[in-house]
């Protein structure tokens, strides 16, 4: 390991900024096609990068994961934009959204994971009531849904949804899909009791190699991330880090460098359960990958653990 993971901080100003301007889309596409009724309550369905520079990032996570992209053109009150939709077996998982000018000091770009939630509304009223603040307030989108971003009680950033066209299913994660979340908090245990209220997860002690401080959120029988202690370092803050699943860790690790990106955590020398790294992409935006040894479904059962 030749650096822990450093989580950045975003001022309130800041996120707001850069939310507000990719939320005006009538385009974005749904999370699912041909629609469902499915819906599955505490699951990871969404992801979007706030960058500095998309086209450096497209050009890393297409090369990096095999994901292709298509950018879509936004008009909107404050200039033309450029949304990527980024696609893995063409099944659209996450976007890149560019930064507003008043961001074009902040070296780092920031990973938000959204979580499935029945109603978005009331789990935003929970995440103010336990402490939290809202970023991106509530709004309703053509063909996605509705939406919105919070900062947890400790700083984390997080994205709450609920899909028109249904929820992606529990699928077995295959080479480029997300198969991991995790809260890095100064408080693990406070945390899960600020997400249960949010979410509706449940917090189970996470005993796969009895660490201390350690849990696992679940619901619907499946775990959905972990919550860990931030690193003890100086400049360590909390933060959600969201993994995706990658054929060798260590392979993956070189072709980030090789992209230009960075590695922050490198995999251990020797194959594990779930082979682990997280690396920066050329704008500072941290990700984590991961390597299945018995590629289990996503979120797997508590009981079966994950990485």
């Amino acid at each position: 390991m030749k650096r822990p993971l450093q989580a950045i901080r975003m001022s309130l100003a800041t996120v707001l900024g850069a939310l507000a301007s990719a939320s005006v889309a009538a385009d974005l596409p749904p999370l699912q096609s041909p629609p469902s009724k499915d819906h599955f309550p505490g699951k990871f369905v969404w992801a979007d990068l706030f960058t500095a520079d998309p086209l450096a990032a497209q050009r890393f996570y297409t090369g990096l994961f095999g994901w292709t992209a298509q950018p879509i053109e936004r008009v909107t009150p404050s200039g033309t934009h450029i949304y990527i939709v980024l696609s893995s077996a063409e099944r659209p998982i996450a976007g890149i959204a560019l930064r507003p000018e008043k961001m074009k000091d902040q070296v780092h770009g920031r990973w938000v994971g959204y979580v499935s939630v029945p109603d978005v509304p009331a789990a935003l009223a929970a995440a103010t009531t336990g402490g939290g603040r809202v970023l991106f307030p509530d709004k309703d989108l053509p063909q996605r849904g509705s939406q919105a971003v919070f900062i947890d009680s400790e700083g984390a950033i997080l994205g709450l949804i609920h899909s028109t066209s249904g929820d992606p299913g529990e699928y077995r994660p295959e080479p480029g899909d997300w198969t991991w979340a995790e809260l890095f908090s100064r408080d693990p245990q406070a945390a899960g009791r600020f997400y249960h209220g949010v979410t509706g997860w449940d917090v189970l002690p996470d005993r796969r190699l009895n660490p201390a401080g350690n849990f696992v959120v679940v619901s619907d029988g499946y775990s959905r991330a972990g919550l860990v202690p931030v690193p003890d370092r100086p400049k360590a803050h909390p933060a959600w880090l969201m993994f995706v699943r990658v054929q060798n860790v260590k392979d993956a690790a070189v072709r980030a460098v090789a992209l230009g990106g960075r590695v922050l955590v490198a995999p251990a020398d020797e194959p594990k359960e779930y082979w682990r790294a997280i690396v920066a992409d050329p704008t500072g935006s941290p990700i984590g990958l991961v390597q299945l040894q018995d590629a289990p479904q996503s979120g797997a059962p508590p009981t079966k653990g994950q990485p």
